[in-house]
């Protein structure tokens, strides 16, 4: 049998996009699969700060965990006051009870799993993400999600 892929919306400039969370939330939850959603502002495309967003249902109804992410990118990198994407931004995001995402390393840790099935259950759509440039990050309200499912052969 054929895989399903997740369905995944290309967001352009996330950044552009930090101070307007629950503007892009909506729009994804209107979004087909494979929809693109253009800069707030009208900025040309960055390749660098292309998002693509699984499973955009799921982050139309997090606007707190998805303003997590978008913040991200838009933290200055120390010391050179540029924003940051992809993997420059990694070692500045806060961390700590605040912090709304992780990185699938770190839900991988959590979940008890290795790092390979963590990535391989992204790719699937079993485990809500979101990718911005070549980083990818998990909502900790997906984890509580997938934690306090049943067991398998448990009652539901």
């Amino acid at each position: 049998m054929a895989e399903v892929a997740p369905s995944e919306v290309t967001v352009v400039n996330g950044a552009s996009w930090a101070a307007q969370p629950e503007q892009l939330a909506q729009l994804l939850s209107h979004s087909a699969a494979g929809a693109v959603i253009p800069d707030p502002v009208g900025q040309p495309p960055d390749p660098a700060m292309l998002m693509a967003v699984t499973d955009p249902g799921f982050w139309s109804g997090e606007s707190r965990a998805l303003a997590d992410a978008l913040r991200s990118l838009a933290l200055p990198e120390a010391g050179d006051g540029h924003a940051t994407g992809g993997d420059r931004s990694a070692g500045v995001i806060t961390t700590g009870p605040d912090r709304l995402t992780l990185t699938v390393e770190e839900a991988a840790a959590t979940l008890g799993i290795s790092r390979a099935s963590a990535y391989e259950g992204v790719r699937r759509g079993e485990i809500p993400a979101i990718r911005i440039g070549r980083r990818v990050l998990v909502p900790r309200v997906a984890l509580d999600r997938l934690l306090s499912m049943p067991e398998v052969g448990e009652p539901e």
